[in-house]
């Protein structure tokens, strides 16, 4: 590992946004694909056991989605079959780590499905906006605050099993460190990250709002394709900054 500054963290999120601007319509399709596979397809009816392969086959995913950024940063191209055998010798153990995820985020269900469930007949059942944000925070604060030991331990670990070569539990507990070391530049990078994010969402909730009075027919219709193209912007840029924080980070990495 490297020292890291609050100015990296700064820099990390111009790098990101920089990569996404080298490879624009690459970056969409990538995020396009993610939110296909691990939102829309779960949520579907009569397929709705996707939702446990897609949490198993995430950390296979994200190395495919890091690789991508990785490769680019380093202006080299490679294809799907190129990745897929970088990946292969270690798929048993990203499907382990999806295991892991899998276990984690049942246990977090079963813990909030009272809230989650009554916060659900609630907003159904209550018009008031108020009452519904009032009990709709502290369960989203209840819920970050559990998956936070999940965010940390797969930030870094899907990479450091494929390219760092560590077993499953090293590369857990070396991503878990990793955090925790840089914790504040990762922190403020987030803060930046979130707020740019905010601003931009509420920058297309302007554009929206201005559409809609000038042409009200299409006004629902442009909102869907706005907030659905700034969300694929987003995650876009996740899968960036991901790259760039572990590239930083972890120095060590054999493939660099």
């Amino acid at each position: 590992m490297k020292k890291i500054t609050f100015r990296d963290s700064i820099r990390w999120n111009k790098e990101s946004f920089k990569l996404f601007k080298k490879t624009p319509n690459q970056s969409l399709m990538l995020s396009l694909a993610y939110l296909f596979i691990f939102m829309l397809l779960p949520s579907m009816p009569m397929i709705q056991i996707f939702s446990i392969a897609s949490i198993l086959i995430w950390p296979i995913f994200l190395v495919f989605a890091v690789n991508f950024y990785k490769t680019h940063d380093k202006n080299k191209e490679e294809n799907f079959l190129a990745v897929f055998e970088k990946i292969k010798p270690r798929l048993a153990t990203l499907l382990m780590l999806g295991l892991i995820c899998l276990i984690y985020a049942a246990m977090v269900t079963m813990v909030l499905n009272s809230e989650m469930q009554g916060f659900i007949k609630l907003s159904e059942n209550n018009n008031e906006l108020v009452t519904v944000i009032n009990n709709f925070v502290p369960m989203i604060g209840k819920l970050i605050l559990l998956l936070l030991p999940l965010l940390m331990a797969t930030w870094f670990s899907p990479m450091l099993i494929v390219y760092n070569n560590y077993s499953l539990f090293k590369s857990i507990k070396s991503s878990i460190a990793g955090c925790l070391m840089y914790i504040f530049p990762l922190g403020l990078s987030w803060l930046i990250f979130s707020t740019i994010a905010i601003l931009f969402m509420l920058s297309c909730g302007l554009l929206i709002g201005a559409l809609a009075s000038l042409f009200p027919t299409i006004g629902p219709s442009l909102m869907g394709a706005i907030i659905f193209f700034a969300l694929l912007v987003i995650t876009s840029v996740m899968f960036a900054f991901q790259y760039i924080s572990y590239r930083d980070i972890f120095k060590s990495a054999k493939s660099y």
